[in-house]
């Protein structure tokens, strides 16, 4: 098995590549081999894709960031359970830690 000399362009490339490795992974049988591959945006948009009216506003450099956060505690037990432990949250009552 040998490494390829650059990362597959097309389906028919990322195809041959999965089936010399072994992989059982498959690409979607409506692409064909001659098509690029997808290449799907990812990640957050860029500040200046976001739209003003839902831009949030920068935070004054005195507020506690601590608070802030502290102040809107997650539904999620365990996240909850992590913050008490950092010191985010304090206590429930009746826990010794």
């Amino acid at each position: 098995m040998s490494t390829p000399a650059h990362a597959p362009q097309t389906v028919g490339e990322l195809r041959r590549l999965l089936d010399e490795l072994g992989n059982p992974w498959t690409v979607d049988p409506g692409l064909a081999d001659d098509d690029p591959l997808p290449d799907p945006p990812r990640g957050a948009l860029k500040e200046d894709e976001v739209p003003a009216e839902v831009r949030l506003a920068a935070l004054p450099e005195d507020v506690d960031l601590g608070d802030l956060i502290s102040s809107q505690p997650p539904a999620n037990p365990e996240l909850r359970a992590r913050w008490r432990e950092v010191g985010l949250l304090p206590p429930e009552e009746g826990d010794a830690s």
